[in-house]
């Protein structure tokens, strides 16, 4: 009989099909994938531990996974490639210190607690596997360039630009799209922000007076909920500006898509994701998750990842796994020699090309709020839906 299979549970930002394949090719065990939405994943993964062995979702949910008992520690002295783990908060001029940073909560401390630095030097255990990140921003239609002043540059407060009424789309994740809001607000100077990944009641009332008259004058259109949703809303036509993740810009690129991916002045968005262990895997089964999350840093994920604009915690096994051109083009900024492909073999990136915002460590740095679920989320949530169903 059969040993029964590995259940992990994540978004499509993560678990694409060139890397279900791939695990399923690479381990000597089976592997049920289950792809859901963001919000979906997370309500599973606190909700329903039993359902799922692995839970890939963003660093965010780990505090309330961890909170909720739905997650064990993970033993870093079963991770092969622990020493050379490096993520997105700690490198220099990052957010690091911001709400959402993903090292604020990394290591599982004695007393049971999550904190940024571990008890002692021993082996650590932490809450979540570091994984892949990125730095986000908006994508918009190259026709918008006909329609800016003169000497002006890229900024989130061109969301809430009324040159490009009812043609500005959203991602229905409030842990995204609040941070991005905010940080648009604050640039346009409607509404005073200390920390966009960390509102208080005040400044969420602010924002979403704002945010409600703008949508009652229609100046947003649809709102997506996966990145294959948000490129078939740019490449229809419905909208010219909106949130954009690397995976949907570089489709868009493939499909002849003339979209500029967005630098904008104020800094990036962040994001961080990871592996959890189920409180629920034993046994045989915990062996086969440990297996999985080596697997993970060993090079092959991280240039599945880099092919749709991602970053992965452990560089240095992508020497193998990409070619110079590529580790060229999407790690040191530098222009590509060669036609690149995406993640569908299509050719993603012109030979002559540069990435915006320049080599990783360029575009990391510029980071400056983090996707998170605040201290305030619930108020936050609560005036999110009577945004959406306004």
């Amino acid at each position: 009989m059969s040993p029964p299979p590995l259940r992990i549970i994540g978004t499509s930002s993560t678990l694409t099909a060139e890397l279900c394949r791939a695990a399923r090719r690479d381990l000597p065990f089976p592997i049920e994938f289950e792809v859901l939405d963001g919000p979906s994943c997370m309500r599973r993964g606190v909700l329903k531990p039993e359902s799922y062995d692995i839970y890939d979702q963003w660093f965010y949910s780990l505090d309330v996974l961890w909170t909720a008992g739905a997650i064990q520690a993970i033993d870093t002295s079963r991770i092969r490639r622990w020493p050379e783990v490096r993520i997105a908060g700690q490198i220099p001029g990052s957010a690091a210190k911001q709400v959402g940073a993903p090292s604020a909560q990394l290591f599982v401390r004695h007393d049971g607690t999550l904190a940024e630095r571990p008890d002692d030097p021993a082996p650590p255990r932490i809450g979540m596997l570091p994984t892949t990140y990125n730095a986000d921003s908006f994508g918009y239609a190259r026709e918008l360039l006909a329609e800016l002043a003169p000497n002006e540059t890229e900024s989130w407060a061109w969301l809430l630009d009324d040159r490009w009424h009812g043609r500005c789309t959203l991602s229905l994740d409030p842990a995204g799209s609040a941070v991005e809001l905010a940080l648009a607000a604050r640039a346009a100077g409607l509404v005073d922000v200390r920390d966009p990944g960390n509102l208080t009641i005040e400044e969420i009332d602010a924002l979403f007076q704002v945010l409600l008259s703008l949508k009652r004058r229609g100046h947003f259109t649809r709102f997506w909920g996966t990145s294959e949703d948000s490129v078939a809303l740019m490449a229809g036509g419905n909208a010219v500006i909106g949130s954009l993740w690397s995976p949907a810009y570089y489709a868009l690129r493939g499909m002849g898509r003339d979209i500029i991916h967005g630098a904008p002045r104020e800094g990036y968005r962040g994001w961080h994701s990871g592996l959890c262990l189920s409180a629920n895997v034993t046994g045989a089964m915990r062996d086969a998750a440990y297996a999985y999350l080596n697997w993970w840093l060993d090079g092959t994920p991280g240039a599945i990842m880099a092919r749709q604009g991602y970053y992965v915690s452990v560089v240095d096994t992508l020497r193998e796994t990409l070619s110079q051109a590529e580790w060229d083009y999407w790690y040191e900024g530098k222009p590509a020699s060669e036609d690149l492909p995406g993640l569908a073999a299509t050719i993603a990136v012109r030979r002559g090309e540069t990435r915006e915002g320049g080599n990783y460590l360029n575009r990391v740095a510029r980071i400056s709020a983090w996707s998170t679920v605040m201290p305030e989320h619930n108020y936050l949530a609560r005036r999110w839906r009577e945004f959406l169903e306004l």
